[in-house]
C-alpha cells in the first residue's frame, strides 16, 4: 500500500474558492500554470500533496510545521489553539515591548547600577498567615512566683 494521499479534485476547488482566489491566482501562487489548476480540479491530473498543503495555508486552514499546529489565519488574524487570536498591529506592538524591554535591560546594566542577587531584598515568607506577620511579638508570661 502506497503512502501518498489522494485529494478530492473538488475539495482542492472548494479550499481555492474560499481563499478568494481565481485559478489564475492560484496558479501563480502555486507556481503553476493555470492549466495545471484546471486538470487538478477536473481531476484530469492528480493533485500533489505539497500543493494542497500550500493552497490550504494559503486559506488559513493550516500553518506549515510542527509547532503551528492547531493554529489557524481567519480573516487577517491569527488564531491559537486555545481560540484567542492576534492581529497584526497586536503583534507588532508586543515586539515592540519586548524589544524595548530588552534595551532597558542592556542600557541598565551597563550603567553600572545593577544589583547583584546579595542586595536584592528577600520575599517575605508566604507561609506565614497574614495575621501573624501583622502582630507585633507579646511578652512571655510570668511565671508565679517570679518577682
Amino acid at each position: 500500500m502506497s503512502g501518498r494521499r489522494w485529494i478530492d479534485p473538488h475539495h482542492f476547488a472548494d479550499i481555492r474558492k474560499q481563499a478568494g482566489l481565481t485559478r489564475l491566482q492560484a496558479a501563480e501562487a502555486l507556481n503553476v500554470t493555470k492549466r495545471t489548476i484546471q486538470n487538478w480540479e477536473t481531476g484530469g491530473a492528480r493533485i500533489p500533496w505539497m500543493a494542497f498543503r500550500m493552497l490550504r495555508i494559503l486559506r488559513g486552514v493550516a500553518l506549515p510545521g510542527v509547532a503551528w499546529e492547531g493554529w489557524t489565519i481567519r480573516d487577517h488574524q491569527l488564531f491559537a489553539p486555545n481560540g484567542r487570536s492576534f492581529d497584526a498591529v497586536w503583534l507588532q506592538n508586543n515586539e515592540h515591548v519586548f524589544a524595548q524591554a530588552k534595551l532597558f535591560r542592556q542600557l541598565y546594566a551597563a550603567s553600572g547600577k545593577a544589583k547583584t542577587a546579595s542586595t536584592v531584598v528577600p520575599f517575605p515568607d508566604r507561609r506565614q498567615k497574614p495575621q501573624e506577620a501583622q502582630r507585633p511579638p507579646q511578652a512571655q508570661p510570668r511565671k508565679a512566683g517570679a518577682a
